[in-house]
């Protein structure tokens, strides 16, 4: 049996061991986990003092929470509303803990009702107190009519908050999540901001109580960030000042750490960039989860509405060959979306291997029905274009089948209202609870694909409110066949969330799915 969902306070977790490991990734049994190969990642005695260059792989799209992505290292919000905000708790990817930061304490008799205590004496970098209120505050901002936030399925799921004191807000759910403080460590409902920073422009004085404070942001060039004097963790923040510059293209990216304009890269998506990174002799600090890379099926519309299409598509593409097309063969494709060595990884599940007959097959049939081919456009952003194209190659070799790519430099209006039919996208975790549940549940805020079961409900359901290791295991299994049998995105490989850097660097450790720890960070005398 599991413990009950309580996540005392508790220090951080001791650094990971560095070492001249032979292997890439590390997976750790609980979930997830990082390692790192080259030279070392810590120092027994930090230095406090300089300047680190962040180089992120994308913009970061606003400093408001209600407006940042979920925090992933694939974006650039993840980073930067950690610096400014902090958290109230972090998921630790290498022990699948959820352990405390701003909030001391986070429990629940029943998965219902919860509560949530801060530390005292926060003070956000404005100088108002960071109390209960504030968090009450935060949270309704992202339920707000008209809301686009990231967070929505976790604020949506609350039922009412009460202020208790100054220190406790006590919160009561719409159901049983025993996984609840999950969803606030990987959702920006984890940033809390001042409510005095409400009434400006959030993108030009944030306020918050994180690590580091903002000291000048020019889009799509730089942003710089100062150390904040009241972060609650002293003698935390280890720099004077931190600089994230976002380079998308992963060549450019690369090119600039090796030219000395930074000192870490997050990589994520470009195998051979790794490699060379490692026979240049960079450290390479790796976060491996659960999930991956995929191309979700917007089963709303034809002509994926149809799942003979969707099974059609999955059965028809070969991944080995997309994989050396596109990864030059160094990706690892999915067996099931759990990765193997975590509790929930079944090595009896597996997706089908291609089989070119029965994909002609199904297209034949359904286009024998409709009268025409079957026809649809791959939405990507730039990044994964290459991956698009090498899908409409491959799926070109087969008669009544008609694919056309579309790149946009953001996806994500298109995606959220539905306008779309095959689109790029990814999920990782730690744990499956929440991202399977909002990624899959009928009626979830960012269940976007139109997928609906009632036996995948009912599991995701369970998973959430269990607390027995067992009956999770099993509803998980079912989830896992459903997205082999039912097809609600053809799932590629999986990506390592990757962080590259110098000799310079210590201190590298990650939350989530390898969101840098700042405030960790120091640089070598």
């Amino acid at each position: 049996m599991r413990a009950g969902p309580r996540w005392p306070a508790s220090p951080r977790s001791a650094a990971l061991i560095a070492g001249a490991l032979t292997a890439l990734v590390v997976v750790a049994a609980c979930g997830g986990g990082g390692a790192s190969t080259g030279g070392g990642t810590s120092d027994a005695s930090p230095r406090s003092g300089g300047t680190l260059t962040l180089l992120n792989q994308t913009e970061t799209q606003s400093l408001d929470p209600t407006k940042m992505s979920i925090i992933t290292a694939t974006r650039g919000d993840g980073a930067v509303g950690f610096a400014l905000y902090g958290g109230l708790v972090l998921q630790d990817p290498a022990t699948g803990k959820v352990e405390m930061s701003q909030a001391r304490s986070l429990d629940s008799p029943d998965g219902v009702t919860w509560t949530l205590t801060l530390r005292p004496g926060l003070t956000f970098s404005d100088g108002t107190p960071f109390d209960a209120a504030a968090v009450k505050l935060n949270w309704e901002r992202h339920a707000a009519p008209g809301s686009t936030s990231s967070a929505l399925a976790q604020v949506q799921n609350i039922a009412s908050m009460v202020v208790a004191d100054p220190q406790t807000l006590r919160v009561t759910l719409k159901g049983v999540n025993r996984e609840w403080a999950r969803g606030l460590a990987g959702y920006p409902i984890d940033f809390i901001a001042s409510p005095r920073s409400f009434a400006g422009d959030p993108n030009a004085t944030p306020a918050g109580a994180g690590p580091f404070v903002l000291k000048e942001w020019v889009r799509d060039d730089h942003m710089t960030l100062v150390r904040n004097p009241k972060y609650f963790d002293a003698p935390r923040p280890y720099l004077d000042e931190l600089v994230i510059r976002p380079i998308p293209d992963v060549a450019q990216r690369y090119n600039a750490l090796a030219s000395g304009q930074g000192q870490i890269e997050y990589n994520s998506q470009d195998f051979e960039s790794i490699g060379r990174a490692q026979e240049a002799g960079y450290t390479v600090y790796t976060t491996t989860l659960s999930g991956g890379f995929a191309f979700a099926l917007n089963a709303a519309r034809a002509p994926f509405k149809d799942v003979r299409v969707r099974r059609a598509v999955a059965l028809g593409l070969d991944l080995g060959l997309l994989n050396d097309l596109v990864q030059g063969g160094r990706a690892e494709l999915l067996k099931t979306v759990a990765a193997p060595g975590t509790p929930f990884y079944d090595e009896s599940i597996a997706y089908p291997a291609p089989d070119r007959v029965r994909a002609q097959q199904l297209f034949d049939e359904v286009s024998a029905e409709t009268g025409a081919p079957i026809a649809f456009t791959i939405l990507t952003n730039p990044g994964n274009r290459a991956t698009a194209e090498g899908i409409q190659t491959l799926l070109a070799e087969y008669r009544n089948v008609k694919v056309s790519v579309e790149s946009l430099a953001v996806t994500q209006p298109r995606v959220v209202q539905g306008d779309y039919d095959m689109v790029a996208t990814g999920y990782f975790y730690v744990d499956p609870e929440p991202k399977l549940y909002d990624f899959l549940h009928t009626g979830s805020a960012r269940n976007t694909t139109g997928f609906s079961d009632p036996a995948v409900d009912a599991a995701l359901e369970k998973g959430r409110s269990s607390q027995n290791d067992d009956e999770r295991r099993e509803a998980y299994e079912v989830v896992q066949r459903a997205l082999i049998d039912d097809v609600p995105a053809i799932q590629l490989w999986r990506l390592p969330s990757s962080l590259v850097h110098t000799d310079a660097v210590r201190g590298v450790e990650t939350i989530e799915d390898g969101v840098l720890r700042v405030d960790l960070v120091s640089l070598a005398s």
